[in-house]
């Protein structure tokens, strides 16, 4: 995309991610609802308007997108009532008591993985660190054994990286498969012998009389298996890299930890792992003088949103002290992320053990993001560890 080229807000093209914050600018200023009839979507850019469309479900659903065709039935795309009544049963795993009580456990698996790499002066921080740390925490939620969380694991992560050249069908469709392979294999063995674990509860659920269905299932762990890794692997990772750009930021937390949920916050709101999430069109939608007509794929740009002016002073400054009375980094509204409390958890620990530990942590390199049509994460965070 030149300079003299139209504007056009593609994040399926690889070039996209270098620019993106720059794109979003330019989207919200100027086309706050955008078409792109190439690749047959439009995308809501400003925060108000972001935040309202999450509200309006009779116009803007999440069931029968694409994504939705290749995949289980899983709450993403569900719309109520069945997916209140269904994420109400799943939330009971991640109620805030017991997700409190998750918090030693986290910080003892954030320094193993730290006392991994004593006497190393550099690591990959996403493949020692923010890979393994929060999806060894969801994989034992749903009863993945030790030995078979690294397969589980390795097919997530080969979905956030896009071919602009590939349907989001094809893009999903043999890792998909290869997850609810494992999943399903899983399943057989909770229904003979039970554990302590969201899979066997969920064997045993009921709603209003009715067990769940064998795909219902697979679709609610398929959802969490995914989400609980890669968000929070990638709020780890941009987090990180964004406190070495930045160290004012990163010394400022290493002085004072208290900071490092306010701090969580930012990073959420300036990097969202989650850049846009679609939505479907059933009713026209109006907003700023266009109308989306029913039956079309819409994007919720999360990632413009959080750096509207409109809503946040300076938006594109990076600032940990920041007040931050809301923002759109984990979505909103019936879809808000179900493990918004787990995620905000394990990401501070992970900061606290990691600037504890080496608060004088360097950059060896600028990581480059993978291609991504919906994700920003870094497939590399290659770290200097100095002494202190």
């Amino acid at each position: 995309m030149s300079a003299t080229d139209p504007f056009v807000y593609d994040p399926y093209v690889p070039e996209f991610q270098d620019r993106s914050h720059d794109v979003y600018r330019q989207l919200r200023d100027e086309y706050p609802l955008y078409h792109n009839a190439d690749r047959g979507f439009w995308a809501i850019s400003r925060f108000e308007d972001v935040w309202q469309a999450t509200l309006e479900i009779e116009a803007l659903t999440t069931e029968n997108i694409e994504e939705a065709a290749t995949l289980l039935p899983m709450l993403n795309f569900l719309d109520p009532p069945r997916h209140n009544r269904l994420r109400a049963l799943v939330s009971r795993a991640f109620t805030f008591r017991r997700i409190s009580e998750m918090g030693p456990h986290i910080q003892r698996i954030a320094k193993e993985l730290l006392d991994e790499l004593e006497g190393r002066e550099e690591c990959d921080l996403v493949e020692d660190f923010s890979t393994p740390l929060p999806g060894r925490i969801i994989a034992e939620m749903i009863g993945v054994p030790a030995d078979r969380r690294e397969t589980f694991l390795g097919h997530t992560r080969k979905m956030l990286t896009t071919n602009p050249d590939l349907t989001i069908a094809e893009t999903i469709r043999e890792p998909s498969e290869r997850i609810y392979e494992e999943f399903g294999r899983l399943l057989d063995e909770r229904r003979t012998t039970p554990q302590d674990d969201l899979m066997s509860a969920l064997l045993g659920a009921e709603i209003e009389g009715e067990k769940l269905l064998d795909e219902e299932i697979l679709g609610f762990c398929y959802q969490l298996i995914v989400a609980g890794n890669d968000t929070t692997t990638s709020l780890i990772g941009n987090g990180a890299v964004l406190l070495a750009n930045h160290p004012d930021q990163k010394k400022l937390l290493a002085e004072d930890p208290s900071r490092i949920p306010n701090a969580v916050e930012e990073m959420l709101r300036f990097e969202p792992p989650a850049q846009s999430l679609p939505r479907q069109s059933r009713l026209p939608y109006s907003r700023h003088g266009k109308t989306i007509p029913p039956g079309e794929r819409v994007l919720l740009v999360w990632a413009a949103a959080n750096l509207d002016e409109r809503e946040f002073p300076e938006p594109e400054r990076f600032d940990v002290t920041r007040t931050i009375k809301r923002h759109l980094g984990l979505g909103h509204g019936v879809h808000f992320c179900l493990g918004a409390s787990l995620a905000r958890l394990e990401a501070r620990i992970a900061f606290e053990t990691l600037l504890e530990r080496h608060p004088n942590y360097l950059l060896i390199e600028e990581p480059g993001w993978l291609p991504s049509r919906w994700a920003r994460a870094h497939g590399e965070v290659r770290l200097s560890l100095p002494d202190r």
